[in-house]
């Protein structure tokens, strides 16, 4: 079911995930994408999008982020694999914990591999990168505390896959504004008719989208960097990344029940001085790409019918 926040507020058009076109999704001539055509590199976006044209597009790899968290996690992954879900290919544990042993690969009795990858080092950019061994089209990232229901994550890639293949889909709205400083704010968009950002915390995203992040693009390097120095704001650069290739919003999408967001006790959020790092970097990422990329949405798709 289409949710409108507001119907005073203009409507978002949906669009397939279609070939690229000069290395876009869309017409490099659209207006709302001129701010963008100087400073993306059109070569990586096109080779970003070509070399997994063969991976299959009818299933998802969950990638799930964790660090020093076994509790979380094994709840995480005893909920996810305690019922079939046709459409999970596999899941991919971010193993942060360098110094630790990571537990051994297992098939689940449903025949969904679970692959611990251990990081290099302890980097948020870990849960974003463009892992070669994943099969599939289709990423659902995922912090180790949050989740859909088995039953709803089906449906949710499916829409992801039929309708939303060049936005980030997630369950977890968040916006920004400007002070009366005229600098950009975070927001938890509480309230508001608008968001901008999706929290990749849970969210489906294109493989491609990872493999541009990824990339040694000059200003995804300096992206990754300032994530490393901050500890921080991997899922707001995201957003920036994926609005700015494709001049497009992020979709809040919930299944019929509502997604788990545990909201770990030890976790980046509970840190002090984590909001004011979130204000810091909606206005870095600006000024690093020259211009504010976010796209407002004013639409959520929610599983069912009103009751």
């Amino acid at each position: 079911m289409l949710h409108q926040y507001s119907e005073s507020l203009p409507q978002i058009t949906w669009r397939p995930y279609t070939a690229p076109q000069n290395g876009w999704g869309i017409e490099l001539d659209t207006p709302v994408c001129a701010e963008a055509q100087s400073i993306v590199s059109e070569d990586i976006w096109l080779e970003s999008r070509r070399k997994y044209q063969h991976l299959r597009d009818d299933k998802f790899t969950l990638v799930i982020s964790t660090y020093k968290r076994p509790d979380s996690l094994n709840a995480t992954l005893t909920l996810v694999l305690s019922e079939e879900i046709p459409t999970l290919h596999e899941i991919v544990v971010v193993w942060n914990e360098v110094n630790t042993t990571a537990p051994t690969d297992f098939i689940s009795d449903y025949g969904v591999r679970v692959r611990f990858r251990v990081s290099p080092r302890n980097s948020l950019n870990m849960k974003l990168w463009n892992d070669p061994k994943i099969r599939t089209q289709g990423i659902l990232l995922s912090d180790d505390d949050c989740h859909y229901e088995p039953d709803d994550m089906g449906f949710i890639f499916n829409y992801w896959k039929e309708h939303a293949q060049d936005r980030i889909v997630g369950a977890f709205p968040r916006a920004y504004t400007i002070g009366e400083d005229g600098q950009y704010k975070y927001s938890f968009a509480r309230g508001w008719d608008r968001y901008s950002m999706v929290l990749t915390g849970l969210a489906f995203a294109h493989i491609s989208f990872l493999d541009y992040y990824s990339s040694d693009d000059p200003l995804m390097t300096d992206i990754r960097n300032l994530i490393d120095e901050k500890f921080n704001c991997e899922d707001i650069a995201l957003n920036f990344i994926v609005s700015m290739l494709t001049c497009n919003s992020p979709l809040q999408v919930v299944g019929l029940k509502h997604p788990i967001n545990a909201g770990g006790k030890h976790g980046i959020s509970t840190k002090k001085g984590h909001i004011g790092k979130r204000h810091s970097c909606v206005n870095d990422f600006a000024n690093m790409m020259g211009y504010m990329p976010l796209r407002n949405a004013t639409h959520y798709i929610h599983r069912g019918r009103q009751r």
